[in-house]
């Protein structure tokens, strides 16, 4: 494993933050941004490089990273690149979802969920009870919606 060096620029960090809405420090990110980084960065390179990264996790303590376990032949140029395509890209999107979608797009993935329409629910009527129905002089049948 490699020493620790600065890897993810501060622009990825304020363009994740901006498409969040996260208001905190950019310093304490939210935890969920891992997976984010997992989803935008690491997968996106190469499969067997995020399958390996899975496997062989670096327990969470500072100073442990998954790029860490990359080298110059083991993919660190790549990621690197990478990581600027995705500021670049995010720069021009208003939404986390709409990178995840561009980043879809571009690689080449397809959308596997797709919209799930319901038929409207069924009322069934039911026969008003004698308390509901109120007899007034020229109306035998009149029914009161309880609303007085």
């Amino acid at each position: 494993m490699r020493k620790w060096e600065h890897t993810f620029p501060e622009e990825l960090w304020r363009e994740f933050g901006r498409l969040t809405h996260w208001k905190g420090s950019l310093v304490q990110r939210p935890k969920y941004w891992g997976r984010l980084v997992m989803g935008l960065i690491y997968d996106y390179l190469d499969p067997d490089v995020s399958d390996w990264l899975r496997k062989n996790n670096p327990k969470p303590q500072k100073g442990q990273n998954h790029y860490q376990w990359l080298t110059g032949q083991y993919g660190l140029k790549k990621l690197t690149e990478h990581i600027w395509k995705v500021v670049g890209m995010a720069q021009a999107c208003n939404s986390m979802r709409e990178l995840q979608t561009k980043m879809a797009e571009i690689y080449g993935r397809q959308p596997v969920q797709e919209t799930l329409f319901l038929p409207p629910p069924t009322v069934v009527a039911s026969k008003p009870s004698q308390s509901t129905q109120k007899k007034s002089p020229g109306n035998e049948n009149q029914i009161s919606l309880g609303l007085e």
